[in-house]
């Protein structure tokens, strides 16, 4: 699946674009960090949302970038509709416009879509199967320094992480 390249770039090279949404810093450095680290040091362009306004100083440790406060949800969809990843924590997802947006962006089949945590909406038909992210040594250096700006102290090795489909976000009726 071809995957949107950012062409901003300065010196002519392009990156694959992962788009984070997430309900903090603490939420994201402690659930999914080391991922976002090692996407990162791939040479991905990861940009982050938080819903709150938490302390961006972890992300860049990570080597994210954040959108800023005034980064529209929607218009944070569309672009992340676009192709590449879209990484969330599993308590954004309790938002029904999000869910909404994400349901959209996995029937159109352009962007791989990622969750971590444990706060699922009740309403979801299954949890997908969990797959576990082992960091790479850089990954939990960086992780470590991350959490300790986030005022964090445990860092995991391997980290779970759940990829959806369509079929993960068909809401259970009673019948």
């Amino acid at each position: 699946m071809p995957l949107p390249l950012d062409e901003s770039n300065a010196i002519g090279s392009r990156r694959y674009q992962l788009t984070v949404v997430a309900v903090s810093t603490v939420d994201l450095v402690g659930s999914a960090g080391g991922w976002m680290c090692d996407k990162a040091r791939a040479g991905w362009d990861v940009r982050v949302v938080l819903t709150d306004d938490s302390d961006t100083r972890p992300l860049a440790i990570l080597g994210a970038s954040p959108l800023g406060a005034d980064a529209a949800l929607p218009d944070v969809m569309k672009m992340a509709s676009l192709g590449g990843a879209l990484a969330l924590s599993a308590g954004v997802l309790a938002d029904e416009r999000i869910r909404a947006g994400v349901l959209g962006i996995l029937k159109r089949g352009l962007t791989q879509v990622t969750v971590w945590g444990q706060d699922w909406p009740a309403d979801f038909s299954r949890k997908p199967d969990p797959v576990e992210h082992r960091l790479s040594s850089a990954a939990r250096a960086f992780k470590a320094h991350a959490l300790g700006a986030a005022t964090v102290s445990k860092i995991a090795g391997t980290e779970t992480l759940y990829s959806l489909s369509a079929n993960a976000l068909r809401p259970l009726h009673s019948v």
